[in-house]
């Protein structure tokens, strides 16, 4: 089973920002926006939220809900695991889900690491995961990259500690590119052409593309103003800004031609017919 596994992480960038605030409300007219899309396209894809944002739109939640998609866990207030203990993080997931199921939420079984911050380092997170009853994790950035990586994990979807699966995120296969292929700025900034060859290729292996977006990526009216975790390089802040107006218009054009599907199902299908290798 090889599709686009279609993913939006559902947080206010604002919150990370200085006087956050201050400037425009954008996630609910953005999110609202993806969930038109994928009604019109008869898709299902996967939300990992934010418990901020949860208890901040609870009918929001509930929108997302009813309209058949699935909700997953992106830590409570978005901390990078390596800064958190493993009890800490324990306690921060169990805030998450309890946001999530008090907005209506049920059956949760996934969760992203904000930042793809699961690293060698916080390997402990599996095993947490795992304890508390997930039973999947796409937290890894299986290459070099100047916040988080984890070259060494592999490029496959793989069983980790306690029968957890960790799913990473699809790379460009090309030599010196080795970069998402579909999430947030690379969809938006790399080439579309070679954004198509590269999810064809993937999938013509039978393997499934890791897609990732956000409700800034799509919001053509957002102010501008610094994004967190750049080093207030001005350089990268401005990529942030590119090419916001081709996400929805790109995805249209994909979905002409490759399946979508939601986390959960995929994973699903892994733990029907697949063992996989383990850690």
């Amino acid at each position: 089973m090889s599709s686009l596994l279609l993913s939006v992480d559902l947080e206010d960038v604002r919150d990370w920002v200085k006087d956050g605030a201050r400037y425009r409300e954008g996630v609910p007219e953005n999110t609202r926006n993806y969930l038109e899309q994928f009604k019109r396209w008869g898709v299902r894809a996967t939300f990992f939220v934010v418990g901020e944002v949860a208890r901040r739109y609870p009918w929001l939640i509930k929108e997302i809900v009813e309209a058949g998609h699935e909700l997953a866990c992106h830590g409570d207030i978005h901390l990078q695991l390596d800064k958190l203990t493993p009890k800490g993080f324990r306690a921060d997931m169990q805030r998450n889900l309890a946001a999530l199921e008090n907005a209506g939420g049920k059956g949760i079984e996934g969760f992203r690491a904000p930042t793809f911050s699961l690293t060698a380092r916080t390997a402990w997170a599996h095993e947490v995961l795992a304890d508390l009853g997930f039973t999947y994790s796409s937290s890894v950035l299986p290459a070099v990259n100047p916040l988080y990586g984890w070259p060494k994990f592999g490029k496959d979807a793989r069983k980790v500690a306690g029968g957890l699966w960790e799913l990473p995120v699809t790379l460009h296969g090309i030599p010196g590119l080795s970069v998402p292929i579909a999430g947030g700025v690379y969809f938006r900034v790399l080439p579309f052409f070679l954004t198509r060859w590269a999810i064809g290729k993937n999938l013509g292996k039978g393997q499934p593309v890791i897609t990732y977006f956000h409700p800034y990526d799509i919001d053509c009216k957002q102010e501008r103003f610094m994004h967190p975790d750049l080093g207030d390089k001005k350089y990268l802040n401005m990529l942030m800004y590119i090419g916001r107006d081709k996400v929805l218009k790109r995805l249209d054009i994909l979905h002409r031609s490759f399946p979508f599907q939601a986390y959960k199902e995929y994973v699903n299908y892994l733990q029907a017919g697949a063992s996989g290798p383990t850690s």
